[in-house]
């Protein structure tokens, strides 16, 4: 079965974690099921290289086409207004998307189906294109874009059709299945298709960086890992660690509350037990989570938070929020612990809990095992392989 991934959060050649959980799902699926091929259309916004804003001009040093993990991914451009273009963005892409999949039509590539992810604007843009082209769809739904963006009147509307009329959607947790129901009642009901985590890569075993502190005997570290924006609550876990003494943060990501962020830590005289390394890339993230004696995550929403996943592979507790999927992952207290309540006090006597119970690191990785990607894969292909075959049915019956 030829398959095309239509999605806008795919890694590319300047943003190298952009979507990487979507790569990994694409990834793992080709490595099990070699008679599934997949080629990826991955737009990215066009702005011309000569703005003077940094966040906009990388976009233009994205390449066209690569191969990753030998798989090929294009990159069209689509044109978008920033902060104002919403409600327009979906036409610009479905143009750059149609275009692309023409392209692959022509050079002998024939679609059995897309799959889609992210509803807004990529599942809706999938959806138009499947009517036109008379090709099934199916979109998993990942988040903000069930829990936030139908807020939005007239994106809200677009999803509620795109969930009416695609052959199939999916979401990556249980928790975010029953809000597609809530938003579409009479919808197909979507199948939970979780996020997994490759248990090869984390272990408890990976190799640990060389950490920017020195450690006391009793003391212990913890791990913030996300983009430095506030629904990651970073600002939240810096605050309570003025509650933990013995307590170092290092926080791995980048983001627009980078110097908010540092600020505070220099306000609260934290400077000697928070680290923040910025960006790093993938192959770094196993030693950081094999390293520290908890993850933490303050996520005011979510959808199924691979960092969890990945913390818990690697033998490290959790603590999180009790948002989206979050309660699906820390089912046993060998896991590690829900907050109850994002506030800085909360997270803070959930910090200290899981830390008092010092539990083995086997113990916790066993709470990871059975979300390994090979029940992820095999569910997947099924569920691809049974919409391509009804679709084909329907064709046959009614011409």
């Amino acid at each position: 079965m030829n398959i095309v991934v239509l999605t806008t959060l795919y890694p590319n050649n300047i943003q190298h974690r952009h979507g990487v959980f979507i790569e990994n799902r694409v990834r793992e699926l080709v490595k099990r099921y070699p008679d599934a091929q997949v080629k990826v259309i991955a737009p990215v916004p066009y702005f011309p290289s000569w703005l003077p804003v940094a966040e906009y001009k990388k976009y233009s040093q994205v390449v066209t086409q690569e191969k990753r993990s030998g798989i090929d991914v294009f990159h069209p451009k689509y044109f978008v207004i920033p902060k104002v273009g919403m409600n327009i963005t979906p036409y610009f892409l479905y143009r750059s998307c149609l275009k692309a999949l023409k392209s692959l039509t022509l050079s002998g590539y024939q679609v059995d189906m897309i799959d889609s992810h992210y509803f807004y604007p990529d599942g809706i843009v999938a959806a138009w294109l499947g009517k036109k082209l008379n090709i099934p769809v199916m979109v998993t739904a990942r988040g903000s874009d069930i829990n936030v963006i139908p807020d939005n009147v007239i994106a809200g509307k677009r999803i509620k059709q795109a969930l009416m009329t695609v052959n199939a959607s999916a979401a990556v947790s249980q928790a975010l299945a029953n809000e597609m129901v809530k938003l579409a009642p009479q919808a197909k009901q979507p199948i939970v298709l979780r996020n997994g985590v490759d248990l090869d890569f984390f272990t408890p075993d990976a190799t640990h960086p060389t950490l920017p502190f020195s450690f006391e005997k009793d003391e212990k570290l913890i791990l913030s890992v996300g983009n430095l924006i506030e629904l990651k609550g970073h600002h939240l876990i810096i605050e309570a660690l003025t509650q933990l003494p013995k307590v170092k943060l290092i926080v791995i990501g980048e983001g627009q509350m980078r110097a908010e962020l540092t600020q505070l830590v220099t306000a609260l005289g934290l400077q000697d037990r928070v680290f923040f390394t910025g960006n790093i890339q993938q192959a770094e993230l196993p030693g950081y989570y094999a390293s520290a004696d908890l993850l933490v995550l303050a996520s005011s929403r979510e959808g199924m938070p691979n960092v969890l996943l990945e913390g818990l592979a690697s033998g490290t507790p959790v603590v999180a929020t009790n948002v989206g999927g979050s309660a699906e992952i820390i089912t046993h207290p060998n896991a590690g612990e829900l907050i109850m309540q994002r506030d800085s006090g909360a997270i803070a006597a959930s910090i200290h809990s899981v830390l008092a119970k010092n539990i083995s690191s086997a113990k916790v990785r066993e709470q990871a095992e059975h979300f390994g990607w090979q029940q992820v894969s095999e569910k997947q292909y099924q569920l691809l392989k049974q919409v391509i075959k009804t679709h084909q049915e329907d064709i046959s019956r009614h011409g």
